[in-house]
C-alpha cells in the first residue's frame, strides 16, 4: 500500500537543493526580484519549510553567495595557491572554467548589485578583500599585479554574464575581445 508520500530528505541534502534553486533564482532575478516562493516550489517543499531552514530571504541569498565563494575557492584559489609554477595562470584557467557556469558569474554580479543592503555589502566587501589579498600573497605577485589580475577577472565575469564565450564562433568581436589582454 502506497501512501503517496515522498521519501524524507535529510537536512543537508535539502540545504543543497535549496542553494541550487536559490542560485538559479537569484542569479537571474537578483536579491529583490528573486522569489522564495519560486525557490520552495522548485525544491518541492512548502514555503514555511523553506523558512525553517533559512530564516529570511537575505539569509538564503547570503548562503547562496557563500556557497559560490566556496566553489570559487575550491576550483580557482586553492589550485593557484598550490601551484609551484605560475599560480596566476592556474587561477586564470580555473576562472575560465568557472566562467562556463554563467549562473556563477551572474550571482556575483547580483551580490555587488545588492550591496546597497549593508549586510550584503559587508559580505561582498569581505569576499572581495579576501580574494584580492590572496592574489597579493602569491609568490612574486605585487599589489599592482594583483589589482590587474582581479580587474581582468571582473571584466571576464561581465563578458561571461552577457554570453560572450558562446558567441566566439559567430562574432569576430567576441573572439577578439576574449583573446586580447592576456
Amino acid at each position: 500500500m502506497t501512501t503517496g508520500r515522498r521519501p524524507r530528505v535529510g537536512i543537508e541534502r535539502r540545504r543543497e537543493q535549496i542553494l541550487a534553486a536559490g542560485l538559479k533564482e537569484f542569479s537571474h532575478k537578483g536579491f529583490h526580484g528573486g522569489s522564495t516562493v519560486a525557490i520552495a516550489k522548485d525544491v518541492e517543499i512548502s514555503h514555511p519549510n523553506l523558512f525553517r531552514i533559512y530564516s529570511t530571504k537575505k539569509e538564503l541569498f547570503v548562503a547562496v553567495l557563500e556557497k559560490t565563494f566556496a566553489d570559487i575557492e575550491r576550483e580557482m584559489l586553492v589550485p593557484g595557491e598550490r601551484a609551484e609554477e605560475d599560480p596566476l595562470r592556474v587561477m586564470a584557467d580555473g576562472w575560465g572554467v568557472l566562467m562556463e557556469r554563467r549562473e556563477v558569474m551572474l550571482i556575483l554580479l547580483q551580490g555587488y548589485a545588492a550591496a546597497n543592503d549593508p549586510d550584503i555589502r559587508d559580505v561582498m566587501h569581505g569576499w572581495t578583500r579576501d580574494v584580492f589579498e590572496r592574489f597579493e600573497a602569491l609568490p612574486k605577485v605585487d599589489t599592482d599585479q594583483a589589482h590587474e589580475f582581479f580587474a581582468d577577472g571582473m571584466l571576464y565575469m561581465v563578458a561571461a554574464s552577457i554570453g560572450l564565450p558562446g558567441r566566439v564562433e559567430s562574432d569576430e568581436w567576441a573572439d577578439r575581445f576574449l583573446s586580447s589582454g592576456s
